[in-house]
């Protein structure tokens, strides 16, 4: 016959630790102040004891679901496979859980985001707005609960906000082919044009390319959509019948499936990359280094993204902060071969 076990209570935490109920529930639940010589006992009680906290309780008990929603535009990509896995690796480091839905599109986001909030399933939501589209936030910059912001810059909405500087890191990757190359034929190769991170790099190309005086005019174009395919198709129509094999030429694409679309398309009508055509992407994802030519590209913390997010709803909900809080982080050039400086650069 096995013994019989007595489950650990809040109150027999407070006793050995020599302390009041409420004091526990404060260190347990990272509420309020608690002198760290009085958390120290109770974190070494709660350790002795083996106490562990009910956390359907803990959440009933302030009034919360310990679940953060977040709201990506597709699932597909290992960019928001990394923003997801940042999200998911805070929130369980804090307690909390994540839950990622779609939504792509001004109608679909509204609708996602009032019912996740209305239903009261979410504590707060993270957003990542992949169009310009401010009458999203016109629709639901009234909801209750904490709501961050990634890729679109609403400092005028006074919400909590996230942006990777994509101008800077484009102007980078640009002037790379200008300054270490020496090439004046450069290309910009974008996702959609009415997309957030699109707009930004591709002013950042022009911005680029106007600082060392080159006319940046007739050297943009865009994809459908942040795809190889598209980045292939759009190689095939508008950049090789500019190519002249006298001369040498930079590709700047959205992100690193473009680059690789544009390379394979190149390669295919017998270019070759990188020694006629150099090809930068955007992102650093496991596209870029899985290929023979491995892919110089502009790395973004995407993992911290996801990181940063779920702490600014945590930092909201715990009353640790009161004014909108903003993050701008920057993307890295990594140098590998696409854009012709050879395998012993920076990994």
């Amino acid at each position: 016959m096995e013994p019989e076990t007595t489950s650990v209570t809040i109150h027999n935490v407070a006793k050995s630790a020599g302390v009041s109920i409420s004091t526990v529930s404060r260190v347990v639940n990272n509420l309020g102040r608690v002198a760290p010589e009085t958390r120290k006992k109770v974190e070494n009680a709660i350790r002795k004891l083996d106490f562990y906290p009910n956390s359907r309780a803990q959440a009933l008990s302030r009034k919360r679901n310990d679940t953060i929603g977040l709201i990506v535009p597709d699932f597909e990509g290992q960019y928001f496979a990394m923003l997801m896995e940042g999200a998911h690796e805070e929130a369980n480091s804090n307690g909390v859980n994540i839950m990622v839905l779609k939504a792509k599109g001004a109608e679909s986001q509204i609708d996602v985001v009032k019912k996740v909030c209305s239903q009261g399933r979410t504590d707060g939501v993270i957003l990542m707005l992949s169009e310009l589209f401010d009458q999203v936030l016109e629709k639901i910059g009234n909801i209750s609960g904490p709501l961050v912001i990634l890729d679109k810059d609403v400092n005028l909405w006074h919400l909590d906000n996230i942006l990777v500087d994509n101008r800077l890191g484009a102007f980078e990757a640009t002037r790379h082919f200008t300054d270490v190359h020496g090439i004046k034929n450069v290309f910009f190769v974008g996702g959609s044009e009415h997309n957030v991170d699109t707009t930004a790099r591709a002013k950042g190309f022009v911005d680029a390319l106007a600082s060392v005086k080159i006319d940046p005019q007739d050297k943009k174009f865009f994809c459908n959509n942040y795809s190889y395919d598209e980045g292939y198709r759009i190689a095939c129509e508008k950049v090789v019948p500019l190519i002249n094999s006298r001369e040498h030429y930079g590709i700047v694409a959205g992100n690193d499936d473009i680059a690789c679309g544009i390379i394979d398309a190149l390669m295919d009508k017998g270019i070759n990359v990188p020694q006629q055509v150099g090809v930068a992407g955007f992102d650093d994802s496991d596209i870029a280094i899985h290929r023979r030519l491995k892919l110089t590209t502009m790395r973004i913390p995407t993992k911290e993204i996801g990181r940063i997010a779920v702490r600014m709803i945590i930092n909201r909900l715990s009353g640790q902060v009161s004014e909108p809080s903003k993050v701008i982080l920057k993307a890295r050039l990594i140098v590998r071969d696409s854009c012709g400086c050879g395998k012993n650069q920076n990994q």
